[in-house]
């Protein structure tokens, strides 16, 4: 009896859910931008984890008082369960209905970020007509009673106990079960908006994503990026940065021979130079950059790959204090490289052989201009043999790069990732040895595209997406560990042997491809054209931001910063008398950045 009780509670909330997207659908059918019915339909499939991962939460409680019953000889099971019911139709409710209808004006899911408007229920309500307004209460009124009668429907009056209480022992495997639901499977990636994003149309997407979960899941990604480092006053940090990150078309630099390339962007997970520096771990990446541009002095922005990430595709320095990738309502809205190309006319892919979930990645691509993105779950199982995913000599293939023309195909490796477990043993050391690996993988790749028929109008960029750690007892703010290399080579290049010298950031790599194009880069705030004739005058520095602290390298030297204590620490050979101009840089600068970014909700 409890288990079948416990079955139509689960079963119950799940059509609740999928009813929830229907009707989602058809009230906002007007922002679907074309998708296909096929698509609307699947939705409700690409949905079914995170409906699950909620309704299994919502059953715990409900899981509690079935284990308490057994301990009563008539358990009144529904009348102690009906305030519950009506909490949880009241959560539900409002969620669905605020969802349903501002999605319409703000084309973007509620999150717990739209919470800051509960305070003043009037700027709150200012998007919606007054008859949105009293039809809204009215159908949460009637949701309401319809959600609180259906799970009352599943629920029994009473319970009997059984003559034995050890019959409660199957709860167990159930709550087992229950948790795994939550987590969302036995991937590495725990449940997040993420496995939702299944198609290129946003609507389809969005439609998938279950409103309860997204609004709790944001609740712990919460954080007023407005009101960080307000040490600088917003007008003299912004006069202060400002012209730092100018825009510049200009080229003093050529590189390109034909302004619309096709490109192949390979983000080596990793890579520093620390790492890769030596041609006995890297005999390949440094055979390579005499027949291209290498770019010398160039660093990473920040320590984790979810930040690597959007500094390289987005342009957009890395926060120490949090990860916008976990931040649906900001990352949506980052400019990228990506969608910067598909408006004009290119068509754009992302490959990573791993759980494309993890920390968001498919939402993020998916959002900012990707219109293909495969994960790990595109390849067959018998690839899927580390720890990680698929090795990168699947991942780093000529065939896997888009057939239209022309094309940007972002590829992300992950072999030389711990536990660096990779399918060839040349170095003793397994963590060298992996990244001999991938460097073993990229030669190939580049031997298999020069022979091929896209190799004259291919620009080939490698860049990592952030440093390791690459001896043993060092620590991780050690200023070595985010210097990496960035190398551009192929047909489309016009100088070959080039070394670029000058400072600059993972992120400076948007607006100086941009420039090279012939197209704008003023979306990217953050992102500097260092090849841009006017550069070299302008304030010469690097970013890489770590958790709680940041390194600001300069031509002089550099600079550790801690965020708590605001202590500013001279690095290689930093002058020590410049320290409070540093410090003035470097909070001028975060109150900006984290200024822009609370700025991206668009709300």
């Amino acid at each position: 009896m409890r288990f079948r009780v416990l079955l139509r509670l689960l079963v119950t909330l799940l059509l609740i859910f999928v009813t929830q997207k229907v009707v989602f659908m058809l009230f906002n059918l007007s922002m679907a931008a074309g998708a296909p019915f096929g698509s609307c339909v699947a939705a409700l499939w690409h949905g079914l984890r995170l409906d699950v991962a909620t309704a299994c939460y919502l059953l715990l409680l409900p899981v509690l008082v079935l284990f308490v019953s057994y301990f009563f000889r008539r358990f009144p099971l529904r009348k102690v369960l009906m305030p519950y019911y009506v909490l949880v139709a009241i959560v539900l409710a409002f969620i669905f209905v605020a969802d349903t209808i501002l999605y319409s004006f703000w084309g973007a899911k509620l999150d717990a970020n739209d919470l800051i408007y509960a305070a003043k229920p009037k700027d709150m309500l200012a998007s919606l007509p007054v008859w949105a307004i009293i039809l809204a209460f009215l159908v949460v009124g009637g949701i309401i009673v319809h959600y609180c009668r259906r799970l009352l429907h599943a629920t029994p009056q009473r319970l009997a106990s059984p003559r034995r209480v050890w019959h409660c022992l199957w709860l167990l495997p159930v709550v087992a079960l229950m948790f795994l639901g939550m987590r969302g499977g036995l991937s590495e990636s725990t449940a997040n908006p993420s496995y939702a994003y299944f198609s290129k149309y946003p609507f389809c997407n969005h439609a998938a994503l279950n409103p309860t979960f997204n609004m709790f899941h944001s609740l712990f990604k919460v954080q007023d990026l407005d009101s960080e480092f307000n040490i600088v006053p917003d007008d003299e940090a912004e006069t202060m940065v400002a012209p730092a990150f100018e825009p510049d078309t200009t080229l003093d630099t050529v590189l390109l021979n034909n302004p619309r390339p096709d490109i192949l962007l390979v983000i080596w997970e990793g890579a520093g130079l620390g790492v890769v520096g030596t041609d006995s771990v890297a005999p390949c990446l440094h055979s390579l950059i005499p027949q291209g541009v290498y770019f010398s002095n160039c660093w990473a922005n920040s320590y984790r790959t979810d930040r690597g990430l959007i500094s390289v595709l987005s342009g957009w320095l890395g926060l120490p204090t949090t990860t916008l990738m976990k931040r649906p309502d900001l990352c949506r809205n980052l400019p990228s490289i990506a969608s910067s190309l598909k408006a004009e006319g290119y068509a754009t892919k992302l490959v990573y052989g791993g759980d494309i979930d993890f920390t968001n990645m498919r939402m993020y691509f998916s959002e900012t201009g990707f219109s293909s993105v495969l994960g790990g779950d595109a390849f067959p199982k018998s690839m899927y043999t580390s720890a990680w995913g698929v090795p990168d000599e699947h991942l780093l293939r000529p065939d896997l790069m888009p057939s239209e023309r022309p094309f940007f195909s972002t590829v992300l490796t992950l072999s030389s990732h711990e536990p660096w477990e990779v399918p060839m043993q040349r170095l003793v050391d397994a963590r060298l040895n992996s990244f001999a690996y991938t460097d073993s993988c990229l030669g190939a790749l580049i031997d298999g595209l020069k022979a091929s028929p896209v190799w004259d109008s291919l620009l080939v960029i490698v860049v990592p997406d952030h440093g390791i750690i690459f001896a043993d007892g060092m620590n991780t703010a050690n200023i070595a560990i985010p210097h990496i290399p960035m190398l551009w080579l192929g047909g489309a290049l016009a100088h070959t042997g080039v070394v670029v010298d000058r400072l600059m950031s993972q992120s400076d790599l948007a607006a100086t491809l941009l420039a090279q194009m012939h197209l704008s880069a003023a979306d990217f705030p953050f992102s500097r054209n260092v090849l841009g004739s006017g550069y070299p005058a302008r304030k010469q520095f690097a970013v890489h931001s770590d958790k709680n602290r940041l390194n600001y390298i300069t031509p002089e030297g550099a600079y550790f910063y801690d965020c708590v204590t605001r202590n500013v620490t001279p690095l290689l050979d930093a002058p020590a008398d410049s320290v409070e101009a540093r410090r003035t840089d470097i909070e001028a600068m975060l109150r900006v950045l984290y200024s822009k970014s609370s700025k991206l909700s668009g709300r």
